[in-house]
């Protein structure tokens, strides 16, 4: 199978937790979303994968917004949307202040 690059961002705490604001990653052919959040965790350990994933049913937590080259996975095939060669995947936690 081939395997494409693909940029991830980070943004606030999950900038901290990954204690980077972007890596490349080389994924799987048809990889989507949720397969690199995946690898993500093991990446990054424990309080990355507690961080973006319930750990009662598995998937991601809904205050997380993905954006796929700039726009909401929630528009396209939500954490199942397939990745495609030289994408930028951003992961952003929700923003607080007032």
């Amino acid at each position: 199978m081939t395997s494409l690059k693909i940029k991830v961002q980070y943004f606030a705490a999950i900038r901290e937790i990954a204690n980077e604001r972007e890596e490349f990653l080389e994924v799987e052919e048809r990889a989507t979303v949720l397969d690199v959040l995946r690898g993500l965790a093991k990446k990054h350990g424990d309080k990355f994968s507690n961080y973006v994933f319930d750990p009662q049913t598995g998937t991601p937590r809904p205050y997380l917004q993905f954006l796929l080259n700039e726009e909401s996975v929630s528009k396209m095939n939500g954490v199942s949307t397939v990745l495609a060669a030289n994408s930028t995947l951003a992961i952003i936690p929700p923003v607080g202040g007032g």
